[in-house]
């Protein structure tokens, strides 16, 4: 049995249920105390995603999550992705995080860097070094190809070749590398073949959120359904990260009489120019945001969930939450995607179709349709089961701490 150990996480995004959406690093930590660590984490209030993070005076705040020590700093706050606001927050945390006083704190065994933001690479190996501590990094987003591939910086800008030394130095000097994505191990050996473990760890769910769902409203139910239609669901943010136009046209050039629809349920900066270029079929349907608590209950009523991916990036594997949402309601899904694949063949709950394949989703979507309910339920069926066996956090919390 293992010796509990004294880990330290650090990750400028953390955050719990209690404030925002709990990320992977309060779920992990809250197993980690139950199996018998002392787990501290150091986390900032500052999020473009949210305002809804803890406000205080003084520099830091100190709180008791579920038995998991958080460490709340105040850093500089930013309402942008990116902008150099947005870079200056990531410096003033590492800056908080290495300066701020931990005499009360016992001395870590572990300290586990988690991006984004990518450096708190620098963080994690000096203060594992000054305590002696193993160090391991934890890769969620691949940092700067992100900001090449998605965000159209060129590598040779002097922040991005700064990044990636950054990226170099933290996979040859971690213990072990952590990836949310499949076939990280890929990228690593490619950016720094000495580097030492990579291991997948990919995303979970809570066992309570397997069987929770709060129902929508009979009123709100008869507003937004067709009846006696194939419904076909995409859920989350509507930008150019999500291209969900493959969707959009595949839905377009399906015959009326076939009664498919598709529903879009999310905001972004797509949003506005999809409704006007769109406007034309009435079988596409935008859907406002609704509380999460609702989501499950809202994919519970349709019929096959879409994604869509696009980029480099997807060679190397994802770990969608997006997927894990879908799957957790039981159904089908049909994603637009030419990466490495995983968890949707892996549970054989849907399939994939080359991005941008218009005619080949559509063929897909149609024959998906065609095909008995009873199959499509055992699908969803196999989904969920994939989740219970594969992506317990119960589960995965024991893989990681396995490392410390």
């Amino acid at each position: 049995m293992m010796l509990p150990k004294t880990v330290w996480l650090i990750c400028k995004y953390a955050s719990p249920d209690k404030y925002y959406f709990g990320t992977r690093h309060f779920y992990f930590a809250e197993e980690w105390v139950k199996n018998g660590h002392d787990v501290t984490i150091f986390t900032s209030n500052a999020s473009h995603l949210t305002d809804k993070l803890p406000q205080f005076e003084g520099g830091k705040m100190i709180e008791d999550i579920q038995g998991v020590r958080t460490v709340w700093l105040k850093v500089l706050k930013t309402n942008k992705s990116s902008s150099a606001a947005r870079v200056l927050s990531w410096l003033h945390f590492e800056w908080k995080v290495l300066f701020t006083s931990k005499s009360h704190f016992q001395k870590p065994d572990v300290i586990i860097a988690s991006s984004l933001s990518i450096m708190s690479i620098i963080s994690g190996y000096l203060l594992s070094r000054r305590y002696k501590a193993r160090f391991i990094l934890e890769i969620r987003d691949i940092w700067p190809l992100s900001a090449i591939q998605l965000g159209g910086y060129s590598a040779r800008h002097p922040f991005i070749w700064l990044l990636g030394k950054l990226e170099r130095f933290g996979y040859r000097k971690a213990d072990v590398i952590v990836g949310t994505m499949p076939n990280l191990i890929e990228h690593v050996a490619e950016v720094e073949p000495r580097f030492k473990a990579c291991i997948c760890i990919p995303q979970g769910i809570k066992s309570e959120q397997l069987d929770a769902s709060e129902p929508l409203l009979a009123d709100y139910i008869a507003q937004t359904f067709t009846p006696n239609t194939f419904k076909v669901v995409y859920a989350g943010t509507i930008n150019p990260n999500n291209p969900i136009e493959v969707l959009l046209k595949a839905i377009a050039q399906l015959p009326a009489e076939d009664k498919i629809e598709a529903y879009i349920l999310g905001s972004g900066s797509m949003l506005g120019g999809y409704k006007k270029k769109y406007a034309f079929c009435d079988r596409i349907k935008f859907i406002a945001p609704i509380p999460k608590k609702h989501v499950k209950a809202f994919l519970e009523h349709t019929d096959l969930c879409f994604d869509s991916i696009d980029s480099e990036i997807a060679r190397f594997g994802l770990s969608r939450n997006k997927w894990i949402d879908y799957m957790n309601a039981g159904k089908p899904i049909v994603c637009s995607y030419s990466g490495f694949q995983s968890m949707i063949n892996e549970s054989n709950c849907g399939s994939f179709v080359p991005f941008g394949d218009v005619e080949g989703l559509a063929a897909e979507i149609k024959s998906l349709k065609e095909m008995p309910e009873s199959r499509r339920r055992e699908m969803g069926i196999r989904a969920q089961n994939y989740l219970r066996v594969n992506r317990l956090f119960e589960k995965l919390a024991l893989e990681y701490q396995s490392i410390f």
